[in-house]
């Protein structure tokens, strides 16, 4: 029985370091990339809150919204929103910031960073959001593809606007959210 009870709890240890070095591995493959990722908001303080006044629905494939809106929400003030539109099967969305509309591009087959062009295709399926005096993206989730197969990878949530270092990361291969560091990635 005690030998029954060791070898089940070796083996647990074995596949949770497993799954780790595997999330460690992948968010290693991905630091260039993640730490050069353009934000579409540039807010002046980081807190508050992100509202959805209208229901996010995905697009015909899955992997961005293509109808809903998010407000972003400081001070009880809208600072920015982001409409993703009508139901219209386009990788574009409505930024309002500051009085200012622009257009926000989703899906972005051809990346590239450190003159290299990426292993992913990347998704933006929530806008990248900074702030003035946080050094690291504090909102937002991008999902990364493999390009030669279209297979998910990754994708990578950055969280609620707060200013800290923490995004949380879940793969393919394991639903298990695996949470990490973004002062460990190289910030340009």
């Amino acid at each position: 029985m005690k030998k029954t009870i060791l070898s089940i709890a070796i083996i647990s240890i074995t596949v949770l370091s497993c799954e780790k070095e595997d999330a460690n591995k992948l968010v290693s493959t991905l630091a260039g990339e993640i730490s050069q990722e353009p934000v579409q908001i540039t807010l002046l303080n980081s807190g508050g809150e992100i509202n959805t006044p209208e229901t996010l629905v995905l697009s015909d494939n899955e992997d961005y919204y293509n109808e809903g809106s998010i407000d972003y929400i400081q001070n009880g003030q809208k600072v920015a929103q982001v409409n993703f539109g009508n139901g219209e099967n386009n990788s574009l969305a409505a930024l309002k910031i500051n009085g200012e509309e622009s257009e926000i591009e989703l899906k972005k087959d051809e990346s590239y960073y450190n003159g290299k062009k990426s292993k992913y295709k990347k998704v933006i399926v929530e806008p990248l959001v900074k702030s003035e005096e946080c050094e690291y993206i504090i909102a937002g989730i991008i999902k990364y593809y493999d390009y030669k197969s279209g297979d998910w990878v990754a994708t990578i949530d950055f969280g609620e606007l707060e200013c800290d270092e923490w995004a949380v990361k879940t793969t393919a291969d394991s639903q298990d959210p695996y949470t990490f560091s973004l002062k460990d990635l190289d910030w340009k």
